[in-house]
């Protein structure tokens, strides 16, 4: 029984794999040739790395996807071949289902929470430093130009360079913006930062401040000046990069800018991470129990099928739902993380209650 859900999952997934490949190599061929052309080398040394990296990319996105479907069509199959009946005749008890689902959410909860922690972020990396694909062309890209950033009564300008060496120049900050005068004004020509929070050495420097007992003003220049900014080194590398697409060990330190989206965002994307290895077998197990829930007596019932389907996808839609309210700080990243599954597991265990007959209408 195990094998035959595992069997569907693969198939699913499979299928979704080649639809996305397909998709994506239609959009990134061309980028890909011309790309190996002005490396010298053969298109099919970037290819075939390319679609491994990619591969990755879309198993890592969609196995919930596949494990909801594959798991419903596989309890489809085993109704049609009477499987409940001949195991029920035989003595089996109702419980063996459940049990060959915790099976497959072993199995496939070890493969997310692989891909999601371990995998994906590398081969996105991979493909960034190679400049392939979308990735290439939505982070390649490391000269972003004049940013502002904002915290805690402080805004600041500056120019930006993200990626392995990342810099600010000609730094702008306005340190009271929220009180009705401002009380320093610091210009420099550049910043770095050795420490591990968000205290940078800035070069260069010429400082206004508000002098209330006297002049009003006071400007001085110096050589160095430590400052606490509003970004720490990781922030500032992968700046306008999702957390979504970071390496852990990065999230960890740019989830330290307390008070900022990038550490929501952070927060949120390392909660679900650690809450991956749960999410597919949570999904086969809801897949399952629609699927079971979509027939009346001992026939299917297609229009029901069709409306619980819907369900499903509609769940599983929900966990970008809430990713994205973890994100933008709506909610706690692991109500975020937790909150999606919790509702399929309970939907699937009211289905799962229901069809064993504990909750029949009287």
């Amino acid at each position: 029984m195990v094998a035959n859900y595992l069997q569907a999952i693969g198939f699913v997934m499979f299928t979704l794999l080649i639809i996305a490949l397909t998709i994506d190599l239609s959009d990134n061929m061309d980028r890909i040739q011309q790309r190996a052309a002005e490396r010298e080398t053969g298109v099919m040394q970037l290819l075939l790395p390319y679609l491994g990296f990619r591969a990755i990319d879309i198993v890592t996105r969609l196995l919930g996807m596949a494990t909801l479907i594959g798991a419903g069509v596989a309890t489809l199959l085993r109704f049609q071949r009477l499987e409940d009946v001949i195991l029920s005749a035989a003595g089996a008890p109702p419980t063996l289902v459940l049990s060959a689902l915790m099976m497959v959410g072993i199995v496939t909860g070890t493969v997310q929470w692989t891909f999601q922690n371990w995998l994906r972020p590398p081969a996105v990396a991979t493909q960034v430093s190679l400049n392939l694909g979308n990735y290439g062309r939505w982070f390649a890209h490391t000269e972003l130009g004049g940013r502002w950033f904002v915290s805690d009564g402080l805004a600041m300008r500056a120019e930006v360079t993200r990626g392995a060496n990342p810099e600010l120049r000609n730094l702008q900050i306005f340190a009271g913006v929220d009180d009705p005068t401002l009380s320093r004004i610091v210009f420099a020509e550049r910043a770095d930062q050795n420490t591990l929070g968000n205290e940078w050495v800035l070069h260069g420097v010429t400082l206004w401040e508000n002098d209330e007992q006297s002049t009003g003003n006071a400007t001085q220049t110096s050589e160095k000046m430590r400052m606490v900014l509003p970004l720490n080194i990781e922030g500032l590398r992968w700046l306008d990069v999702n957390g979504y697409y970071i390496p852990n060990k990065h999230l960890r330190r740019i989830a330290q800018l307390d008070g900022t989206r990038v550490a929501d965002d952070a927060r949120t994307t390392l909660a679900f991470r650690n809450m991956a290895f749960f999410l597919p077998g949570i999904f086969a197990l809801l897949g399952a129990s629609l699927a079971m829930a979509g027939r009346r007596a001992r026939r299917l019932a297609p229009f029901r099928l069709l409306i619980l389907a819907t369900v499903g996808y509609v769940t599983l839609v929900s966990v970008r739902v809430f990713w994205a309210l973890g994100i933008h700080g709506r909610i706690s990243p692991y109500v975020a993380a937790m909150l999606p599954l919790a509702i399929a597991l309970a939907m699937s265990t009211y289905l799962q209650l229901r069809q064993a007959g504990y909750l029949r209408r009287r």
